[in-house]
C-alpha cells in the first residue's frame, strides 16, 4: 500500500470516526434532557408543597425509561465503533404502549414552550417488529425537531395508520409550525444542511437530524418522506412494511 493510500485510509476513518461521534452526541440529548427536565421538576415540586405518591412514581418512571433509552444508545454506538456496522435487532413492539412512553420524555419541552403533544392510532395498527432502540432514535429526532420549531401554543402530533394500499403502515411526526421552506426542503431529504444565514439561525441542527432519520429509517426497511403541510407546519411520514 502507497503513502497515498494509507494516508486516505487513515482519512476515511477519520472522517467515519467523527460522524459516529456526532451522531452519538446527537442521538443522547433527548434521554438526558428528559433527565434533567424531570429530576427538575421533582426537585422543584418537592418544597414547599410535597409530592403525591403518583407523581413521584410517575416522575421515577420517565427517568428510569430514559437511563434505559440512554443506555441502550450507549451500547448500539460502542457496537457499532467495534464491527464498523449498524446491527438491527428487531423485536414485537405495541405501538400503543411505545408511543405514549416517547412523549412523555418530551413533557418538560413541550410544557416550557407552551405547546401540546397529541397522538391517534388506528385500532387496526399492527404489532410493529422492528428495532425499538432505532426507532426510539427516530421519533426523538422528528418531535424534537417538530417541538423546536412550532410556536407557544401549537401542537404536535403522532398517528400510526394502516396503509393498505401498500400493505404496510405508517407513523406520522406533524406540527402546526411555519414548515419548511422549499429548497431547504429539497436539500435536507438530499443529505444536505441549511446555508443560509437566516434558516441556519433557525433551523440549526435540522440536517443532521433529518439525514439521520432518513438513513435509520432505510435500516428498519422502510422509507421517509417529510413535506409541508397544507393547512401549514410539517408532515414527516415513516412507512413501514408489516411484518
Amino acid at each position: 500500500m502507497t503513502d497515498v493510500e494509507v494516508d486516505n485510509k487513515n482519512s476515511n476513518e477519520a472522517k467515519k470516526e467523527k460522524a459516529l461521534l456526532r451522531e452519538f452526541a446527537h442521538e443522547i440529548r433527548t434521554p438526558l434532557n428528559a433527565l434533567l427536565g424531570f429530576s427538575a421538576m421533582m426537585k422543584k415540586d418537592a418544597l414547599p408543597k410535597s409530592l403525591s405518591q403518583e407523581q413521584v412514581y410517575d416522575y421515577a418512571d420517565v427517568i428510569n425509561s430514559s437511563t434505559r433509552r440512554l443506555l441502550m444508545i450507549c451500547e448500539r454506538v460502542l457496537d457499532e465503533a467495534i464491527t464498523g456496522r449498524v446491527t438491527i435487532q428487531k423485536e414485537d413492539v405495541d405501538f400503543s404502549a411505545f408511543c405514549p412512553e416517547i412523549l412523555r420524555t418530551f413533557e418538560v419541552d413541550a410544557k416550557d414552550n407552551g405547546i401540546t403533544l397529541n397522538y391517534t392510532i388506528a385500532q387496526d395498527f399492527p404489532t410493529l417488529h422492528t428495532d425499538p432502540v432505532v426507532l426510539y432514535e427516530v421519533l426523538s429526532n422528528l418531535l424534537s425537531n417538530a417541538i423546536k420549531f412550532t410556536p407557544k401554543g401549537g401542537m404536535v402530533t403522532v398517528k400510526g395508520e394502516r396503509d393498505y394500499k401498500n400493505n404496510g403502515l405508517i407513523m406520522i411526526v406533524q406540527d402546526t409550525g411555519a414548515g419548511i421552506p422549499t429548497t431547504i426542503l429539497m436539500s435536507l431529504m438530499k443529505g444536505g444542511s441549511v446555508t443560509t444565514s437566516y434558516e441556519h439561525s433557525r433551523r440549526k441542527g435540522w440536517g443532521q437530524g433529518i439525514q439521520l432519520v432518513s438513513e435509520k429509517v432505510a435500516l428498519l426497511g422502510g422509507k421517509f418522506e417529510i413535506e409541508n403541510a397544507m393547512s401549514g407546519g410539517t408532515v414527516a411520514c415513516i412507512r413501514l412494511p408489516c411484518a
